[in-house]
């Protein structure tokens, strides 16, 4: 099938300044793609070159397997797209700012009304100006706007910026109402959670280049777990001498480890000492993140 992006050898300089090198980076019809990285690692200007609001130095740029420069106009027609620093008029209403946001698009503003339901945007709320708005309101109307007309693939950046923890959560449900209705979308995040819980993929960027790129649940350590073992009395179990459990610490008659792998030989092992607590929790994406960039340093 053909790829909803395709970035081959995506490098834009800024005079001396390399900003983004040598980037390659797929991603699928029906996925969710995180891309990830520090502050100027060059995520915004690898989505600015994606839309051509910047020209890339070298490389090439598909979209839909169209070159994203000749066709522009026609594939950003399939796009939506919110910023990392969304601004509006100040003068205007939340209401107007969608209306004119939507007259742009070649789409009708067809999930307008569910968006703004889901958002909890009234229509009392739609008709003050923006400039009475929070933060969260403001990125509210910046969601719905990106995805008002219902594109084939939505691109966003920092989207979740001012949300609350609801917000939040509605967000990370209408990503997945996207991939699952057949849509496509690129998220770049600092909110490594909200990452984990919304994607397929991700690809991570430092100093511009790209530095790991997998599944999701392989970047966490699907296969490696955090335990908290509790028995009723202390009793030496000989952890260390399980294969795949590492990193043992015992406080009294508590147990926490890290299991690797096949967790029937731990569970076998413990069975017989009579456990009466046993909490098992997969590696975080904030910790492979930490854990990537420390194999990264030079």
């Amino acid at each position: 099938m053909t790829p909803a992006i395709e970035l081959v050898a995506l490098t834009k300089r800024f005079g001396t300044v390399t900003a983004v090198n040598d980037v390659s980076l797929t991603v699928h019809v029906g996925e969710v793609m995180g891309y990830l990285g520090p502050n100027g690692a060059g995520k915004t200007t690898t989505i600015r070159c994606l839309l051509g609001f910047v020209f890339a130095t070298s490389g090439s740029i598909s979209i839909f397997g169209k070159d994203a420069l000749k066709n522009r106009e026609q594939l950003l027609g399939e796009v939506g797209y919110l910023p990392g620093e969304f601004e509006m008029w100040p003068n205007l209403t939340g209401g107007e700012v969608l209306d004119y946001l939507g007259s742009l698009h070649p789409r009708p503003p067809s999930r307008r009304r569910e968006l703004c339901s889901l958002f909890e945007m009234s229509e009392k709320e739609l008709d003050r100006q923006v400039r009475f708005y929070s933060r969260g309101m403001k990125q509210k109307i910046g969601l719905i706007q990106a995805f008002q007309h219902d594109p084939l693939l939505v691109v966003l950046d920092e989207p979740t910026a001012g949300l609350d923890p609801v917000m939040k959560e509605r967000f990370v449900d209408l990503l997945l109402t996207q991939r699952d209705r057949g849509g496509t979308a690129l998220l770049s995040s600092h909110i490594l959670s909200e990452v984990e819980l919304s994607t397929d993929r991700v690809a991570i960027i430092r100093r511009g280049s790209l530095i790991k790129m997998g599944p999701t649940d392989e970047l966490t350590g699907e296969k490696v777990r955090h335990c908290e073992l509790e028995l009723r009395q202390r009793a030496p179990l000989g952890l260390n001498r399980v294969p795949g459990v590492s990193n043992v610490m015992v406080k009294g008659n508590r147990y926490k480890f890290d299991v690797a792998g096949d967790m029937g030989p731990m569970l076998r092992w413990i069975a017989p000492a009579n456990p009466v607590d046993f909490i098992s929790e997969p590696v975080s994406l904030s910790e492979a993140f930490f854990e990537i960039f420390e194999e990264d340093q030079p």
